[in-house]
């Protein structure tokens, strides 16, 4: 490939990005409806028509930059659950990282907060949350190997499961305050525990009798 369609696509891919972070700042402050692409097109300083050759429609524009401001959110989860120690803190790390990445992140706090209805049935389904589930699955299987996690269960099944758990709680937290999180915080934990924790010699004694 030569160098000056090297230059090109470089170009190119730097005016997406710079597109797709005016969306999120635009969209995550007006939502879906109060915004245009025009309105995005100058916060990034490009054409009004620019947008247009990069995403489709603004459905498609929404879309990608949800996605992106999503995955910044997970990334910063991800990264709070790769401590190579073994050990269980990880749970109460992990819940805490979201909140606090979401201050950050105003289109994915907008959708937690349930203030795009149309779209809030597509978050469990977010490309980024794939990361999330292989990252708890992953740090499961290290429990295991350690004997902190029962060797029992599916991680990748339950480290499905606890995402969801996961995000239940954060919407929650969002739509009704932090709370939440001290009233049900802990019910959630117990969950996790009891579903992953292994069972105490003591208990597997008295199931023997």
């Amino acid at each position: 490939m030569s160098s000056l369609a090297t230059t090109a696509r470089t170009k190119g891919e730097q005016t997406r990005q710079t597109i797709l972070d005016a969306a999120i700042e635009r969209f995550g402050h007006d939502g879906f409806r109060s915004t245009s692409v025009a309105e995005v097109a100058r916060g990034a300083e490009v054409g009004g028509t620019v947008a247009y050759a990069y995403f489709e429609n603004k459905e498609a524009l929404f879309n990608a930059a949800l996605d992106e401001d999503v995955a910044g959110v997970i990334n910063e989860a991800v990264t709070s659950i790769l401590d190579p120690g073994a050990d269980n803190a990880w749970r109460g790390r992990l819940i805490f990282t979201l909140i606090e990445a979401l201050e950050q992140h105003p289109l994915a706090r907008r959708v937690v907060a349930g203030l795009e209805p149309q779209v809030t049935g597509r978050v469990i389904e977010l490309p980024a949350l794939a990361d999330l589930r292989l990252a708890i699955a992953d740090r499961l299987r290290l429990g295991q190997e350690a004997g902190l996690v029962r060797p029992d269960i599916d991680p990748d099944a339950v480290g499905s499961g606890s995402v969801t758990l996961f995000i239940s709680l954060l919407m929650s937290t969002v739509q009704f305050g932090l709370d939440v999180v001290d009233v049900y915080g802990p019910d959630v934990m117990a969950l996790l525990g009891a579903a992953i924790d292994p069972i105490p010699p003591e208990a597997q004694a008295a199931e023997g009798t």
